[in-house]
C-alpha cells in the first residue's frame, strides 16, 4: 500500500486548508455557506472545503471587474505601473513557492519536483515574460488618400484594453493556467473574473490572496470557485464579458463557445488534444525513448498537448516498444510529496474508471497491452503507465481523449503513411517527432496540422511561444506575443486637418 500526502505537508499549507470557503471579489474575500470537499487523490481523503458560488456571485466579480475598469484607478494607471504590479506578484509566488507547490500536488496528485520546478516556476517566468508588455500596446500610423480637393487626412490606429475577461481554467495545472489568462490579460490593462475548477481550486485561492498583498486595485482580479454547470456556465453567458478564455475540454469548450456566441463575446479555447508522436529509424533511441514517456507519462498523462499515440517505423518498432514498455513499467508511482515519486494518481475516481475502462474495452478488441497491470492496490485514484500496441487507427483508445498515463503504438512503412496516420484526427494541438535527419524534420513539420510540433524533446510551453491547436483542438492563442494581442481592441483614427 502506497503512503499518502498528508503526513509530508507543511505547516504554512496547513494553514492555507483551514479556510473558510469563500470566494475574492472586488478585493475582498466574501464566506460562502454552500461548499464542496476539496479531495487528496492520493488517498481519497478530503483536505479542505471551497466554496460553491452562484450565478449571484458570478454576477456580482463580472460587476466588480467593470467597475474597475471603467471607474477605479486601473484605467488611469500607465504600463509601468501595471508591469511593476505584475513583477510583484512573481515575487510573491517565488517566495510561496513551496506552499503553491504542495496545495497543487494536494489538488491534482502531480509530483512535489513537477508542481515546483514546472508548474509554479514556470507561472513565475509566464508573469515576468508577460510583465515586459505592459505599456506596449502599440498602433502604427497610415498614410490616407482620400479624394477631396483641398483636403488632407491623417490616420493612425491605436490599441486599447478589451475591458472584462472571464477566465475558465481545468483542473490539471490550475496555478499554470491561471497565470496564462491573468498575465497577458492584465498586462493589456483588462480586469479578470477567473473560475478554477471545482476538482483544484486551492491553489488559485491562494494565488487570490497574493494578488491582494501584491497591491492590485480592487476587481481587477476575482476568483470565484465553483461546479463548471452552475458557476461556470453562469461565466461564460455572462453579458457583461467583453471576452471569454477557455481551457478545457472540447466538450465543455463546445457549450463556453455557444454561450459566449449568443453574446457576440469574443472568445479563446484551448481544447483537448490526441497529439501524435513519431519515431523515425534514424532516431537516438537513448534520447527517444525518455522523451517519448515524458511526453505522454508527465502528470500521469493529465496534459492538454501529451501525445498519446506513437507511430514507429516498423524496421525498429519491436526494439522501440519493448524499450518504452520497460521503462513505464519501471516507472515509480505515488504519492506527489515523496520524493522518490515519478508518477502520481488520477485526479478523481471518475477519471480513473475513464482511462481503465478504455484500456479493458481495447484488449477485449483484440490490442495488446505491453506493460504490466494498470490497477494497482492503493486507496488513491493510480493507474500505472501502459503502453498498448493498436491496429486500427479507428478504435476509441486511439480517437478519444483519455488524459490519462496511456500510449497507443503502431508501426508505418513509409513517411507518407506516417504523416497520414498523425493527421488522422478530429484534434491538432501538438506532435513531436523523433529523427536525427534534419531534412525529414523540415520535409515532416510543415506536413502536421497542429498548432505545435516539438522535435526531439517534449512538447513543453515556453512563455514566448504561442500554445493552441486547430480542429478540435480550439482556436485562439495563449502565450506569446499572440496572447497578449488577444487582449485588445484595435480603434482606427481618421483625422481631417486640411
Amino acid at each position: 500500500m502506497l503512503q499518502n500526502n498528508l503526513g509530508l505537508l507543511s505547516a504554512a499549507t496547513r494553514t492555507a486548508l483551514e479556510q473558510e470557503p469563500r470566494v475574492f471579489i472586488g478585493g475582498e474575500w466574501q464566506t460562502i455557506s454552500n461548499s464542496l470537499p476539496a479531495v487528496d487523490p492520493s488517498s481519497a481523503t478530503p483536505v479542505a472545503r471551497i466554496a460553491a458560488a452562484s450565478a449571484v456571485q458570478i454576477d456580482a466579480a463580472v460587476r466588480a471587474a467593470r467597475t474597475a475598469f471603467e471607474t477605479g484607478p486601473w484605467p488611469r494607471m500607465h504600463g509601468a505601473e501595471r508591469e511593476a504590479l505584475l513583477r510583484r506578484l512573481a515575487d510573491l509566488i517565488e517566495r510561496d513557492r513551496q506552499t503553491l507547490a504542495e496545495l497543487e500536488v494536494l489538488d491534482v496528485g502531480m509530483p512535489i519536483w513537477m508542481a515546483r520546478d514546472l508548474n509554479v516556476g514556470g507561472a513565475i517566468g509566464v508573469l515576468r515574460y508577460m510583465a515586459g508588455f505592459a505599456g506596449r500596446a502599440n498602433g502604427r500610423t497610415v498614410q490616407v488618400g482620400v479624394p477631396i480637393p483641398g483636403s488632407a487626412f491623417f490616420g493612425y490606429t491605436q490599441k486599447e484594453a478589451l475591458g472584462v475577461v472571464g477566465a475558465i481554467i481545468p483542473w490539471n495545472v490550475p496555478l499554470m493556467m491561471s497565470v496564462w489568462k491573468l498575465a497577458p490579460a492584465l498586462a493589456a490593462g483588462c480586469t479578470v473574473v477567473l473560475k478554477p475548477s471545482e476538482e483544484a481550486s486551492l491553489s488559485v485561492l491562494y494565488l487570490a490572496g497574493l494578488v491582494r498583498e501584491a497591491g492590485f486595485p480592487a476587481g481587477v482580479v476575482n476568483v470565484v470557485t465553483g461546479t463548471g454547470p452552475e458557476a461556470g456556465a453562469a461565466l461564460a453567458a455572462h453579458p457583461g464579458l467583453d471576452k471569454i478564455t477557455f481551457t478545457g475540454s472540447t466538450r465543455t469548450g463546445t457549450q463556453v463557445a455557444l454561450a459566449a456566441a449568443r453574446n457576440i463575446t469574443k472568445a479563446t479555447l484551448e481544447l483537448g488534444g490526441k497529439s501524435p508522436q513519431i519515431l523515425f529509424a534514424d532516431a537516438d533511441l537513448d534520447q527517444a525513448i525518455p522523451g517519448i514517456a515524458g511526453s505522454i507519462f508527465l502528470n500521469s498523462g493529465q496534459v492538454c498537448v501529451a501525445g498519446s499515440r506513437l507511430y514507429v517505423d516498423r524496421r525498429i518498432y519491436d526494439e522501440a516498444v519493448d524499450r518504452l514498455a520497460r521503462h513505464a513499467d519501471a516507472m515509480r508511482l505515488g504519492p506527489g510529496l515523496a520524493p522518490d515519486t515519478e508518477l502520481g494518481p488520477l485526479v478523481n475516481a471518475r477519471q480513473q474508471q475513464h482511462v481503465l475502462g478504455h484500456l479493458d474495452a481495447a484488449q477485449r478488441a483484440g490490442d495488446e497491452l505491453l506493460t504490466a497491470d494498470p490497477r494497482i492496490d492503493a486507496a488513491g485514484f493510480y493507474v500505472r503507465p501502459s503502453v498498448i500496441a493498436v491496429a486500427d487507427q479507428s478504435a476509441a483508445i486511439v480517437r478519444e481523449e483519455l488524459f490519462g498515463p496511456v500510449i497507443t503504438a503502431t508501426p508505418f512503412d513509409s513517411v507518407d503513411e506516417a504523416v497520414h496516420m498523425a493527421n488522422d484526427t478530429d484534434y491538432g494541438l501538438s506532435a513531436c517527432l523523433w529523427t536525427r535527419d534534419l531534412a525529414t524534420m523540415h520535409a515532416v513539420v510543415p506536413r502536421i496540422r497542429s498548432g505545435k510540433v516539438a522535435v526531439n524533446t517534449e512538447p513543453m510551453p515556453w512563455q514566448g511561444l504561442p500554445e493552441g491547436g486547430r480542429g478540435a483542438s480550439g482556436y485562439g492563442r495563449d502565450l506569446g506575443e499572440e496572447s497578449f494581442e488577444s487582449f485588445l481592441e484595435t480603434k482606427s483614427v481618421l483625422v481631417r486637418y486640411a
